[in-house]
């Protein structure tokens, strides 16, 4: 039956920033169940996360999400080496605080078929790269 292989997803390499805030985390969960009156249960409990995710996290096997460091920032005052939770919106700006950039009058001729993009690079998971050519009717 089985080949002795692994299944499901094949896990990435852990850049040494994701392997630090591992850490940083993994050692400030195993103060915190060390405290009277604190377990893993209900360490897990108050963070929102399962059981198994919670010894994952303390053991350095998983990289907390960005919600669950957010969640420990707010319940327990948490702050990390490599995380600021200050540059992150909750939601997206509004009209007001980013006004509507307005439209060059020579921007309003061109059309679709006035573009061409030359260059799709993907930078980062949710960055993409474009190189376009634009023909500006004359």
């Amino acid at each position: 039956m089985s080949q002795g292989r692994k299944r499901g997803r094949k896990k990435r390499a852990r850049t040494t920033a994701e392997k630090l805030l591992m850490g940083e985390f993994s050692d400030k969960l195993r103060g915190k169940v060390g405290q009277p009156g604190w377990s893993a249960k209900r360490t897990a409990r108050e963070l929102d996360v399962c059981l198994a995710s919670f010894y994952n996290y303390r053991n350095r096997k998983d990289l907390p999400s960005y919600e669950v460091l957010k969640r420990s920032h707010d319940l327990w005052g948490w702050t990390f080496k490599y995380v600021d939770f200050a540059d992150r919106h909750a939601k997206a700006p509004t009209e007001l605080e980013q006004p509507r950039q307005y439209v060059l009058p020579f921007i309003e001729n061109v059309h679709e078929s006035d573009i061409q993009v030359i260059r799709a690079k993907p930078v980062k998971p949710d960055m993409l790269e474009l190189t376009v050519q634009i023909r500006f009717g004359s």
